[in-house]
């Protein structure tokens, strides 16, 4: 048990080294440094989707798992599982799937994203 639980600690750094592979390949082939700039800013795009889509998966993960602690609570009457475990693992999974429209929000608001719904006086078309 104890050698699975240093795999999966470790797991961070092997896929942080394999995008660090992946990222020096995409350098040797730029031509120029604009080419190569220009490449690494849609990885650090491609980094920020990959870690909105992992804290909405950890986030179903949490609520599975609240919900969980949640039915044993149930079951023992409070006695071995306590109710505020099963709580706060809900709320964490809540907060963690909402990341992906949090983001969406911040970035429209911040004028990043697309204005396809709103008219050049303002007014928005829904």
């Amino acid at each position: 048990m104890r050698k699975y639980v240093d795999r999966v600690r470790a797991l961070p750094l092997a896929l942080a080294a394999v995008a660090m592979i992946g990222i020096a390949e995409a350098r040797a082939e730029a031509e120029t440094v604009g080419d190569a700039a220009g490449d690494l800013i849609d990885d650090i795009e491609f980094v920020g989707k990959l870690a909105v889509a992992g804290g909405f998966l950890m986030g179903l993960v949490m609520v599975a798992t609240g919900l969980l602690k949640l039915k044993a609570a149930a079951e023992s009457q409070g006695g071995q599982v306590k109710y505020s475990e099963g709580m706060w693992r809900l709320a964490v999974g809540a907060g963690l799937v909402a990341i992906p429209a949090l983001t969406g929000m911040l970035t429209q608001t911040l004028g990043f994203g697309s204005t396809d719904g709103i008219s050049a006086r303002g007014d928005a078309n829904f």
